[in-house]
């Protein structure tokens, strides 16, 4: 596992990570946040759309009329069928109507190709805007890591066997390489994600991938969104439980135990 640390300045100590404030309304991070100028240099990085299209990263995150509170997913490359059988489990517990009644909203970024996003989406069927951050210069940015180390345990999440993932991920293979694309298209196959809060313009919540199956579940993410309107009732975060497989009470990362590479990839 991959975990970058504080960056160490010329001129000083590393600079300390941002601490969530005290009336964010969400449960502990489970994964330390970046320092302040790391993230305020993230909003300033550009991520394209499915048809090119330069975005700043600050400029998806920003509250707007109708949510405060953004959800953004961080993926493997577009291959990976760990991350597809992710994005699939999301609903019918996500969707944006539900994340609407909370004022959230919710992107997915991943590192590849942006000609490779309308299919993909079209694929996963995904209600979500998808962009990509093909330089990976904000997964650096937020100290999400390289690595093709499998879990501990296989996540409820993925549902097919590493047959079938590989079988579908040949498929993708061959059909981008009809259309002309390139196996590198879908991006680094190491480069792991994560989960992150951005509320009001502030990063309040974060979680990164430990291996290639790290994500948080779909229930581990909804508790999240909805533990500000829903504090007198008993959720897994607010125990510090988390289901994924990869992490332990209070929000401890703990090392994988790969008894051999699951990495979703072909």
């Amino acid at each position: 596992m991959a975990i970058a640390a504080p960056r160490r300045s010329k001129e000083g100590p590393p600079e300390k990570p941002m601490l969530p404030s005290a009336s964010n309304g969400l449960p502990p991070s489970p994964s330390h946040l970046p320092s302040q100028s790391e993230w305020e240099s993230a909003q300033q990085l550009y991520v394209q759309d499915s048809d090119g299209i330069p975005h700043k990263f600050g400029s998806l995150i920003h509250p707007d009329s109708e949510t405060d509170t953004v959800v953004v997913l961080f993926v493997r490359h577009f291959y990976c069928g760990l991350c597809q059988n992710y994005i699939e489990s999301l609903s019918p517990s996500i969707t944006p109507e539900t994340l609407m009644a909370h004022k959230t909203r919710l992107i997915i970024i991943g590192c590849g190709g942006h000609g490779m996003i309308k299919q993909y989406a079209e694929d996963l069927k995904t209600p979500f805007p998808v962009y990509t951050d093909h330089t990976r210069a904000i997964y650096r940015a937020f100290g999400m890591g390289r690595t093709l180390q499998g879990p501990a345990k296989k996540p409820a999440y993925v549902r097919t066997s590493v047959v079938e993932m590989g079988l579908k991920a040949f498929k993708h293979v061959v059909k981008s390489a009809m259309q002309g694309g390139a196996l590198w298209d879908a991006g680094d196959m190491s480069q792991v994600g994560g989960e992150w809060v951005v509320r009001n313009g502030n990063l309040e919540w974060g979680h990164r991938m430990p291996d290639t199956a790290g994500h948080m579940s779909a229930e581990e993410i909804w508790d999240v969104v909805k533990f500000r309107s829903d504090k007198t009732s008993e959720t897994q975060i607010s125990q510090g439980v988390i289901r994924a497989g990869t992490m332990e009470k209070h929000g401890a990362l703990e090392p994988a135990i790969v008894g051999g590479p699951m990495c979703g990839c072909s």
